[in-house]
């Protein structure tokens, strides 16, 4: 059973990283190298069922009860566990488990969110609005002239119908409840 939601889960985030990638290569929307200012942010959510490929990898490398002890030692708080920076500057990094993020990271910058009245727009981050904003405004008309990108709700949707356990909450603790809850009974 797990291995079915895991080939499902890994099958929407290809799907993801093609729109993504025709998005981004269309309009010449980037991150900046190395930019890991979401990564830092307490706000970021996943739903549970998102890690589980994460975790099941985790469990494969033998590194299952590190990365939980790591989780509950960070209280929920903080920047993402998985999130390595450089020490000389947090907001520089990288990823640990790049291929396994959630979709909120990978679609982050890159995708569709309603505004106040119901309307589509670019949920671009600040990094890029503020470093490349002529970018920024190239996609904005682009989407606005029809041109198909990702949406977060699409992907979000699909995800929350594979089950019952689509609750969000912070990235760390959703990633502990799946290594305690799902991963460990396979031991």
């Amino acid at each position: 059973m797990e291995n079915r939601f895991i080939n499902e889960i890994l099958s929407i985030y290809s799907k993801i990283d093609v729109q993504v990638e025709a998005f981004r290569s269309a309009v010449k929307l980037h991150c900046l190298s190395g930019c890991g200012i979401c990564c830092t942010s307490t706000k970021v959510e996943a739903n549970a069922i998102e890690l589980l490929p994460l975790a099941q990898e985790l469990f494969h490398r033998g590194e299952a009860e590190f990365w939980m002890e790591r989780a509950q030692a960070a209280h929920y708080e903080g920047a993402c566990i998985f999130y390595d920076p450089k020490p000389q500057r947090m907001a520089i990094g990288h990823c640990r488990f790049y291929a396994w993020r959630p979709s909120v990271c990978r679609l982050f910058g890159f995708s569709k969110v309603k505004d106040k009245t119901g309307k589509p727009k670019l949920a671009a981050c600040i990094i890029q609005k503020n470093i490349m904003p002529y970018v920024i405004e190239k996609a904005e008309k682009s989407v606005s002239h029809g041109m198909h990108y990702p949406g977060l709700t699409n992907f979000f949707l699909q995800i929350m119908g594979m089950t019952h356990q689509a609750v969000l909450c912070q990235l760390t603790e959703r990633f502990t409840w799946h290594l305690r809850n799902t991963v460990w009974k396979f031991k």
